[in-house]
């Protein structure tokens, strides 16, 4: 699994986000054919794991610009098309939970959790309300549960393929993100690297911007 939460959770934006936890994948995958893994094998055993954050439909744009920019990866290693799919898991933001006020964060949680879904994600972990006080407690963990279930069994949005699909605003926002996530990308792979870039600290100065 690529994590992309430590750099949501570090402050990173969702165009960084991507773009490292692609780079990330690109190395790894790098690895898997060096020891002589086929390029098939190695893309269909890596999935990802992204933070959600409360920015509603720029969240939904990156997890759908996600899936271009992967299918646009595995394409130029060689991949097949069953290949090209991603493996998608979110877990909602640690970043964006107050301290003072720990009942707005099950508001929060199940904004991030609706856009998750909308974006399409495979799985999904919604994080207790009061996880950035204390450890989660019986009541805290059956509302965590609940959000999930509120959304798939009352709301039905797990019946709908890719519900944001034909919006103009977010098909627009999701070429833009990608295009972004994309040209980040490539100044990582122009250093060597994910491993490179964060050795000399690129990583972390773009995130400090």
């Amino acid at each position: 699994i690529v994590h992309g939460e430590p750099y949501h959770n570090g402050g990173a934006n969702a165009v960084q986000e991507l773009a490292f936890a692609f780079a990330t994948a690109v190395e790894y995958m790098s690895e898997c054919l060096e020891r002589g893994l086929m390029i098939d094998e190695a893309a269909e055993r890596i999935s990802f794991s992204f933070a959600i954050g409360s920015n509603f439909f720029m969240e939904i744009a990156k997890l759908r610009a996600a899936r271009l920019i992967w299918s646009r990866i595995v394409q130029a290693f060689g991949g097949n098309e069953q290949s090209q799919k991603i493996a998608l898991h979110a877990r909602t933001s640690h970043f964006t939970k107050t301290v003072y006020d720990p009942y707005v964060n099950m508001l929060r949680a199940t904004a991030e959790a609706f856009a998750a879904v909308v974006g399409g994600v495979s799985s999904l972990h919604v994080s207790p309300f009061d996880e950035a006080i204390q450890p989660a407690d019986e009541f805290s963990r059956r509302i965590a549960r609940n959000t999930q279930l509120i959304l798939l069994e009352e709301a039905h949005v797990g019946k709908v393929i890719d519900p944001a699909g034909g919006s103009y605003y977010v098909e627009t926002l999701t070429v833009q993100v990608a295009e972004e996530a994309w040209k980040l990308f490539q100044q990582i792979e122009a250093k060597g690297g994910m491993t490179k870039a964060l050795e000399e600290g690129f990583v972390q100065a773009e995130v400090e911007k």
